[in-house]
């Protein structure tokens, strides 16, 4: 049986966004939020690592495509930093930015001065800039997720034990839960194993 915990099956866009208690401060969904955006021209979703930003980013840009919207998604790690050459600042176009903080200051503020709409994702939220929402990490949010990836696997103490260990970094947890799958159907036992590869 193939890995529940393969990336394919819980990576960004894979999974919708599920909100949590306390995020945006109300009973916010994906409709509540896009129509919020039409409010300001720029928008941030901050929050820790691992704690949903790129899924929900990516869940609100689907939800713009379903309106029939023009939208653009640009993607930044430490790998990738350049702004790709065909970028054009159209005026009917919303531009949805993940990862901004990795690109130097002064390209950041090239990119959002002449978009006409940009929602960004952030790790530490910028000082004036409207927050749409802030992702906050919660076990009963990791242990739903994961139940529903593998039902007959996903035991709660050591879905709590492994949330733990990733201090709430929901992609560093279902890395290690990925492991824990193929350790236990090697060794053909339901107990975790006592050592797991950890994640920084």
């Amino acid at each position: 049986m193939e890995n529940p915990f393969s990336t394919k099956f819980w990576s960004c866009g894979v999974i919708p966004f599920q909100f949590s208690e306390g995020g945006g401060g109300g009973d916010e969904s994906i409709d509540t939020l896009v129509e919020k955006t039409r409010q300001h021209r720029l928008y941030q979703i901050a929050g820790p690592h691992g704690s949903g930003k790129s899924t929900l980013l990516l869940t609100l840009m689907q939800r713009y495509k379903e309106k029939g919207e023009n939208v653009r998604y640009l993607f930044f790690n430490d790998q990738q930093r350049k702004i790709p050459s065909d970028l054009s600042f159209l005026e009917d176009q919303t531009l949805f930015i993940d990862g901004i903080e990795q690109l130097w200051f002064w390209k950041q503020f090239w990119l959002i001065t002449r978009a006409r709409r940009a929602i960004v994702t952030i790790h530490n939220p910028a000082r004036r800039v409207p927050i749409l929402y802030c992702t906050q990490p919660q076990f009963s949010t990791f242990a739903q997720i994961a139940q529903q990836l593998a039902p007959d696997m996903a035991e709660e103490s050591v879905l709590r034990e492994v949330y733990d260990r990733s201090g709430g970094n929901f992609r560093t947890a279902f890395f290690e839960l990925y492991d824990f799958w193929e350790l236990r159907n090697d060794a053909k036992t339901p107990s975790p194993p006592s050592s797991l590869r950890q994640y920084s």
